[in-house]
């Protein structure tokens, strides 16, 4: 059994914060896994250093553009088999998942879209959770972790103002409801296993927001079952900037 460090971030910029050196704490902790959402860059305008970290396999999937979107994973392990997909080959949500198989785990990276501004962005964000639980219910029973942005806070205790945060998407009542059907198919809220009554936050909308402490919780490790009493630790690194979201961490054993 190994025990393994993981980190999520949406980052906001991949190149930015590697320019500001914002990801140093990041990279620092000698993290066995590493997960960026919101990368905002194609593999070739990487930097050569941040494609080439020792000890590191670097994957990305990047979005239709570099305004927003994409995802990046560093891994000490090297998979046996990397998707860019859930099940089969969609392009309609490129940039926002990349799927591992490891020797003992499954890990599934994810950026579900915001779904705010025209009614097509929500109507395709549910459609990107009607596929996730679709595959979810296929791989239930084996060792899995779902990571990422949801960009969704599910219950009241992850968003400090639940009754206005319930007009707008990302506290939606027909998006929560996804989080449900993936808790009830036995996959866990690693932090709400082990910080039942928090009400911590990892994600507002500015500065000012932030420092009073008036954000949502969006950002997510779910485990499955199997796993669920593997999991020693998971928190919230609120301390490191350089976004308007915080990493999350998980340490568990495989």
């Amino acid at each position: 059994m190994t025990k393994l460090r993981i980190v999520s971030w949406n980052i906001n910029g991949l190149r930015t914060r590697f320019k500001n050196n914002e990801l140093n704490p990041i990279f620092d902790e000698n993290h066995d896994i590493i997960l960026f959402q919101e990368v905002k860059a194609k593999y070739d305008q990487l930097d050569l250093k941040l494609k080439e970290i020792p000890d590191y396999n670097f994957y990305i999937s990047p979005g239709e553009n570099t305004r927003f979107g994409g995802i990046a994973t560093f891994s000490k392990i090297k998979p046996n088999l990397v998707k860019k997909f859930f099940k089969n080959p969609d392009s309609k949500f490129k940039g926002r998942i990349l799927n591992f198989a490891f020797d003992d785990f499954n890990l599934v990276h994810v950026y579900a879209p915001a779904g705010t501004g025209v009614k097509i962005n929500l109507e395709s964000k549910l459609s990107f959770f009607e596929d996730l639980i679709a595959y979810s219910k296929e791989i239930a029973n084996d060792n899995v972790i779902i990571a990422g942005d949801f960009n969704i806070a599910h219950n009241e205790k992850d968003v400090s103002d639940p009754e206005s945060a319930a007009k707008s998407p990302s506290f939606l009542e027909n998006e929560r409801k996804f989080l449900d059907e993936l808790e009830n198919l036995g996959f866990k809220d690693a932090y709400r296993l082990l910080n039942q009554d928090n009400e911590e936050y990892s994600a507002w909308k500015s500065a000012k927001a932030r420092k009073s402490n008036q954000g949502s919780r969006l950002d997510y490790f779910f485990v499955s079952n199997s796993l669920k009493d593997s999991i020693s630790e998971s928190k919230i690194l609120s301390q490191i900037e350089g976004s308007k979201h915080a990493p999350i961490e998980m340490i568990i054993d495989i």
